[in-house]
């Protein structure tokens, strides 16, 4: 994509990572750090006080001032490194205001989250050209309590997908990252309950630790992390600033996620992994289910996919 000149709606991905299957897109993050405390979150390891969720400052003005810039038809991810719906959006609504600055523009939207207050914005999501990805990593609420302690709770988030998509909006789930011996045990139950809820599409992937994030997960769960220590530091391979378990290992899992997804009718597609045969959808970010063109088409358009 080629370089704008903005401030706040910038180019996705700004490592160039050669595993990134994503196409090409801008990305936007109402909020500096998150509220959701998940131990596995990597955006910690680049921004400070990461936990420590706070507004960007004058955001809307810079919103304001990079959509003059930005062309038709341009897909916006909403967020890459901080969740867009964390509790405190319930009383500042800055990713609301986003999404109003957002209508009447021809632009492709796609939400990342695992926040409910999103259920609050289904009116701006029906007018917009807009898709959803929910995270769900696990649906035992003892280990997401663990991993995740600040999230709604599982069964919510399969909730969050069953609104959406009761309102026409297009919904994909990420099931990211897993975690073997933590997360890994229910991923078929999961990939069940949510193919009833309404998810059409799955984007997975493993946990590749960064050292801050490694150290949370290790002191939560000790007794697993001691066979992920061999496997990712012995076996694995570090690319970049992020630990691998072995590529056999992770393909093994992707494929048998695939062939959960196949089963079940869902399209599916790895995320950083480097098996992009895998892959049975449009894109890997669940950004193919956005409406075509035609908001008065809505809910019949999603189920046509495009290819970016």
């Amino acid at each position: 994509m080629e370089r704008l000149r903005t401030r706040i709606i910038r180019p996705f991905d700004p490592w160039r990572s050669p595993l990134c299957t994503c196409p090409p897109k801008l990305s936007l993050d109402p909020y500096t750090g998150c509220e959701h405390g998940c131990l596995y979150c990597y955006a910690s390891s680049y921004i400070k006080d990461f936990y420590n969720c706070r507004p960007k400052r004058s955001l809307i003005e810079m919103v304001r001032r990079d959509l003059r810039r930005i062309p038709e038809d341009t897909l916006i991810s909403m967020s890459n490194s901080s969740d867009p719906y964390p509790p405190m959006e319930r009383r500042l609504r800055l990713t609301r205001r986003c999404l109003e600055e957002f209508a009447g523009r021809n632009l492709r939207i796609l939400i990342v989250t695992k926040g409910d207050t999103i259920l609050r914005d289904i009116d701006l999501l029906q007018e917009l050209r807009a898709a959803v990805t929910v995270t769900i990593t696990t649906l035992d609420d003892h280990i997401a309590g663990r991993l995740e302690p600040k999230a709604p709770r599982p069964m919510r988030r399969l909730e969050i997908i069953e609104e959406l998509t009761a309102h026409g909006i297009p919904v994909g789930l990420r099931l990211d990252p897993i975690i073997l011996g933590i997360t890994d045990d229910s991923i078929e139950e999961l990939l069940t309950e949510a193919e009833r809820a309404g998810v059409v599409h799955v984007v997975s992937s493993t946990f590749k630790p960064r050292w801050d994030s490694w150290l949370r997960v290790s002191e939560a769960f000790p007794e697993e992390s001691e066979r992920l220590r061999h496997l990712y530091f012995d076996r694995g391979e570090r690319r970049g600033r992020s630990w691998y378990l072995p590529r056999e290992m992770r393909l093994k899992l992707m494929r048998e996620v695939r062939d959960l997804c196949d089963r079940l009718g869902l399209t599916f597609a790895t995320c950083r992994e480097g098996f992009p045969k895998l892959h049975t959808a449009p894109s890997c970010d669940g950004s193919h289910l956005i409406p075509a063109g035609d908001l008065t088409l809505n809910s019949q358009a999603w189920s046509q996919p495009r290819f970016y």
